[in-house]
């Protein structure tokens, strides 16, 4: 029986979709875990290609040594399993130079520690309902001590926090750092040229500041 011209049709567009979701899969890059160290959530040490270094948390159980496929899409790692979706880690700390990377070094500028605050916040865990007015699960809080720092640079000055295992942190008031702004992150180049990963709470103007004009490269 010869298929219909519709029944053609329908089939070159499903085939056609298939081969551009096929095209579309994401690309991955080959590293290993290196360490991992204890503390209120796992933290992991990822080395890459090319030297690249990440320090990584906030998701699966990985162990020292293991080889892994994964992808960067800033701030976040995906660390691709079986039969599953990607974990997805959050990128705390950063080094080396990337095979991605290495054509477009990224720029720093210098800033100032002005000082910091301690916030606390909390969140609230539990307490959703099991239906037909049988009881939730316990309600449970977590509080965290978040360290706001407040770093001055040419023209802006940024609140920025949780920044990575840095965060317990020995940034000194006065001490200049190079930083680099990409998006909502700000990261701070420490400790022999790893990055820390700052999320940024909020900028003020700094008064009769020119726009930033001084960089400096790795």
């Amino acid at each position: 029986m010869t298929p219909s011209p519709m029944t053609r049709a329908i089939f070159f567009v499903l085939l056609t979709a298939t081969i551009a979701a096929a095209g579309e899969q994401p690309s991955y890059q080959q590293g290993t875990i290196t360490q991992n160290f204890s503390g209120p959530h796992k933290y992991y040490e990822l080395r890459g290609p090319a030297a690249s270094y990440y320090e990584i948390n906030r998701c699966g159980d990985f162990q020292t040594g293991q080889t892994v496929d994964y992808r960067v899409e800033d701030p976040k790692i995906y660390i691709r399993r079986e039969g599953g979706k990607d974990y997805k880690c959050t990128i705390e700390v950063r080094g080396g130079v990337s095979t991605d990377t290495a054509a477009a070094a990224p720029v720093y500028q210098q800033g100032t520690i002005m000082g910091f605050d301690i916030r606390r916040d909390t969140s609230v865990f539990g307490g959703g309902g099991g239906g037909n007015g049988t009881p939730g699960s316990p309600v449970s809080t977590m509080t965290r001590r978040a360290k706001v720092y407040e770093l001055k640079g040419a023209s802006l000055i940024y609140k920025v926090d949780y920044c990575g295992s840095f965060q317990a942190g020995k940034f000194g008031v006065g001490e200049t750092v190079d930083y680099r702004v990409d998006g909502e992150r700000l990261y701070i180049r420490h400790d022999g040229g790893k990055e820390y990963s700052c999320k940024i709470e909020g900028t003020r103007a700094v008064e009769g500041a020119k726009p930033d004009a001084s960089a400096t490269k790795p």
